[in-house]
């Protein structure tokens, strides 16, 4: 099903904003609050919302939008499929704007989001950029969790290129023509319920001779959930996306490259492993820094394996 904003769209946007949503109705609203105050003109582009969840939780959160905000100019469609790839790429067949904007369901994105990333798209000539995701740490959230800095992300000076690892979906402006001509999807399905789509795009759009740049104004906020403040979720967070990571990285290797790489990260990995037991008494936030870093370097040797570590469909998109 698809619902259309009863606001005049424009009929080809130079702006496709594609957002995935999974049972977070509440925090989608507050994403359309602040697309709706965009700088950058709402005549000039379209928001797809794709609704990984098939009841279709996130229409309540759409309705709501379109009533407060008449101009803003809304699509939306329920994409059954569970898995975070089928919904990106759901997003990405419904565009026609030239550029694609993505932004998750549980940011709020400042008044000059898209229009820095526009001014610095064009003044760079490049075919992605990409902004700050800043977390916001709610009440009762555990000091340890902050002064860990796991949740902070690279910052760079603007129109810096950046290296294809640091790609990612929670904050980018694309050019249409180049995630459109990835077949026979742009992310990969085969990574739909373990994460990491958004890094083989941007490796595979690297690859291709895409050029990738870093625009420090477009700020985006992000919440930091308390459930995700937990001992548990981080350290499998870590070890997901190093397995993910590095088995990306072994297809195109030589098998003495491969074995290197694991061995250094078994090696170091249990090192750091043993390192943050040891600093314990230190301080909860220096044993996950330790712990975060040792379990990526397990996650070269478990890239080796078949494991897969489900990250999506259990949880959200």
């Amino acid at each position: 099903a698809l619902v259309e904003g009863h606001s005049a769209m424009t009929a080809t946007p130079t702006i496709s904003v594609c957002v995935c949503t999974f049972k977070r109705p509440h925090l989608l609203r507050q994403l359309l609050d602040s697309l709706a105050a965009q700088s950058y003109p709402l005549a000039d582009c379209e928001i797809i919302v794709v609704d990984n969840d098939a009841a279709g939780s996130g229409r309540a959160a759409i309705e709501q939008a379109m009533q407060a905000h008449p101009a803003l100019p809304l699509r939306y469609a329920v994409e059954p499929t569970p898995g975070v790839s089928y919904a990106r790429n759901r997003g990405v067949d419904m565009a026609s704007g030239a550029l694609l904007a993505f932004i998750d369901d549980d940011e709020i994105a400042c008044p000059n989001w898209l229009a820095d990333l526009l001014h610095t798209l064009e003044t760079q000539q490049a075919d992605a950029a990409f902004g700050p995701v800043i977390p916001q740490y709610p009440a009762g959230s555990p000091a340890w969790s902050s002064k860990s800095g796991f949740f902070d992300r690279p910052r760079h000076a603007t129109g810096l290129r950046i290296p294809d690892e640091e790609g990612r979906t929670g904050n980018a402006l694309v050019r249409a023509a180049r995630v459109k001509a990835r077949r026979p999807a742009a992310f990969s399905v085969q990574l739909a319920r373990t994460g990491s789509e958004d890094y083989d795009f941007f490796k595979w759009l690297a690859a291709q001779g895409g050029v990738l740049v870093w625009c420090d104004s477009a700020l985006v906020y992000e919440e930091v959930p308390l459930d995700r403040q937990r001992l548990g979720f981080i350290l499998e967070r870590c070890l997901r996306t190093s397995t993910n990571y590095w088995r990306m990285a072994y297809e195109t290797q030589p098998t003495r490259w491969v074995l290197k790489k694991a061995l250094v990260g078994l090696a170091g990995g249990s090192a750091l492993m043993l390192l943050g037991a040891l600093v314990l008494p230190l301080g909860l936030h220096r044993t996950v820094r330790a712990w975060s870093k040792g379990l990526k370097g397990l996650g070269r040797v478990a890239a080796l394996s078949g494991l897969r570590i489900a990250g999506y469909g259990k949880t959200d998109p």
